[in-house]
């Protein structure tokens, strides 16, 4: 006889069989024993979850010659042709494959006769949110009032592509992803017969790969039995997957934790001569560490319990860890599987992305020994000083509320003012490194009768730049050009952050080639911010006292709505945002 796939053989023949889903197969069971099954089902859920099984059990239930009953007794002729696929009047239909008007209608003109060889015709349709609107609506009628002879089970993955005309005229299961404890008993059920001995964390991490589907679970462990002979651990299992081992994935983790970046560049090295996937690594860099913050926040869940069974150094990782530390990791990472699907080198994604998460281990840690520095420093205070400094902390507030309650003076308030708004204005133009020496040459070398001109045409530029991409034209709209020479150009920002974003890669490019159709020659974008364009100016002399006058002037510019906004409310109220 040919082999079957385990999943073939463990397929469930009964209600008790379906594994996870006792909400669903109970309420069946009832509605089979008072006689009150309806005439259409809708069975939703993920996949490999029991659907189209239920859907089966079901239809032998209702055409069994012992019942209807709660459960089918898989002996009688009817039980044994539903289970063979021999019976004509259970029909299985595939929606992704039948899906036009015309199968439907088919449907519909032969639901009126009665059945041959059972007690009800029942209509299987499967993934049905694959039929055609058309498809539908020609279903509609049907479904609603069909003969009494007649029983309908849909199954789908994604009901909310189903019409809701359809939904209403169904009972609805909606069918549960089964849990790592359920799918790893039902695996020990498959493997008894077999002469072969599986570890407890071999089949905890199938279990976690299946995502809780019994198919995929039973797929994977037909495919480990395949491969790892009379005897089946752990390392087998990750090399059917393509995972990297839970001992890869806690040294990577320790490397970033302590900033080791050549240490974590080693892992990639040898992940790769491995043949591992750096999408597939990244994919499981990324759940190790939401795993690390569910077990800092939710440690009795049942997969974070799977986990320290897999990993000895997960708890000692843990609680090593602080949760801002990981809310960033994860971040960073899902953001770098997202720019990976784009890239090109996975790999240079890969390591570009430890480098900078081995960085922010670097300043975790020591912005972690400072606060442990300050709370030492605090809990050595003396009884004396801590009084002190709690009466200084409350004179501080009985100030603000005075200030808040419009107690202070307007003289006083425009004092506390100003220092607050030259503080604002300073953080506003934060240092961004820039090739300095070569800005140097190009403002030296700039051609003053070309700048005058490119200023002028700069609001066409702008506008082919928008052309081409909407959202550049809007970080660059933030800029003036201050020095033109033969081969370069310099741009010159208030904001920070829209002089960065102008001036990565791609960016830089775009506004390139449109600058070369004005002016009919390549030439090199440079950005700067306003106050490190003065300083370069300043020491180049030349022909750009103009443009420091300008920036200047942009510089002592007053804010008319921020002053009122102070009067109204109050300086210590206010926070502005660049």
């Amino acid at each position: 006889m040919a082999y079957r796939a385990l999943y073939r053989i463990w397929r469930p023949q009964t209600f008790a069989d379906i594994v996870g889903q006792e909400h669903v197969t109970r309420t069946l069971q009832n509605a089979l024993k008072e006689q009150r099954f309806s005439h259409a089902y809708l069975f939703n859920g993920p996949r490999g979850t029991g659907k189209t099984s239920a859907a089966k059990v079901m239809a032998k239930a209702v055409n069994c010659e012992r019942g209807p009953a709660p459960e089918p007794c898989n002996e009688c002729a009817a039980c044994r042709g539903i289970t063979e696929g021999s019976v004509v009047d259970v029909m299985e239909i595939d929606a992704a494959s039948n899906r036009r008007i015309e199968e439907i209608r088919d449907i519909r003109d032969k639901v009126k006769y009665a059945p041959t060889e059972v007690r009800y015709k029942v209509y299987i349709v499967d993934e049905v949110h694959m039929l055609t609107p058309e498809a539908f609506n020609a279903l509609l009628k049907t479904l609603e009032e069909p003969p009494a002879h007649v029983i309908f089970i849909l199954a789908t993955t994604d009901p909310h592509k189903l019409p809701a005309t359809i939904i209403s005229r169904c009972q609805r299961f909606d069918f549960r992803r089964i849990g790592s404890a359920q799918l790893v008993g039902r695996m020990k059920q498959a493997i008894a017969a077999e002469n072969i001995t599986i570890s407890d964390q071999a089949l905890t991490f199938i279990a976690r790969m299946a995502e809780g589907g019994m198919r995929d679970a039973l797929s994977l462990l037909d495919q480990a039995l395949s491969f790892g002979g009379e005897r089946i651990d752990l390392e087998d299992v990750m090399a059917i997957t393509g995972s990297a081992s839970q001992a890869m994935l806690a040294e990577t983790a320790l490397h970033i934790k302590e900033g080791a970046a050549s240490d974590a560049l080693d892992v990639v090295r040898r992940l790769v001569q491995n043949g591992k996937s750096p999408e597939q690594f990244l994919d499981d860099l990324l759940f190790y560490f939401r795993d690390l913050l569910l077990y800092k926040t939710a440690p009795q869940l049942e997969e974070i319990q799977d986990r320290i069974m897999l990993d000895d150094q997960f708890q000692e990782l843990g609680d090593a860890f602080e949760r801002s530390h990981l809310f960033l990791i994860i971040e960073k990472l899902n953001q770098a599987k997202h720019d990976m699907k784009r890239a090109s080198q996975a790999r240079i994604m890969l390591e570009l992305i430890l480098i900078q998460l081995c960085q922010i281990g670097e300043q975790a840690d020591s912005m972690g020994s400072h606060s442990s520095g300050v709370s030492s420093g605090l809990a050595g205070m003396s009884s004396e000083e801590a009084e002190q400094l709690k009466q200084r902390i409350q004179m501080l507030e009985n100030q603000i509320k005075r200030l808040e309650s419009g107690n202070a003076g307007g003289q006083e308030l425009t004092a506390a003012a100003a220092p607050r708004r030259e503080t604002r204005r300073s953080s506003m133009q934060p240092t961004v490194k820039i090739p300095t020496g070569r800005i140097r040459e190009v403002a030296a070398a700039s051609i003053e009768p070309q700048l005058k001109r490119l200023r002028a045409i700069w609001p066409d530029i702008l506008q082919q730049v928008k052309a081409r991409s909407v959202r550049l034209h809007a970080w660059l709209l933030d800029g003036r050009p201050v020095a033109l020479s033969q081969d370069a150009l310099v741009v010159c920002f208030k904001s920070v952050i829209h002089c960065e974003t102008t001036s990565r890669e791609l960016n830089k490019q775009l506004i390139e080639e449109v600058v070369k159709g004005f002016i009919n020659r390549s030439v090199e974008l440079f950005t700067l911010m306003e106050n490190q364009w003065k300083e370069i100016s300043e020491s180049v002399g030349a022909p750009n006292q103009e443009r420091e006058q300008a920036a200047e002037q942009t510089e002592s510019e007053s804010e008319p709505v921020v002053d009122e906004a102070v009067k109204l409310f109050g300086e210590e109220l206010v926070d502005i945002k660049d």
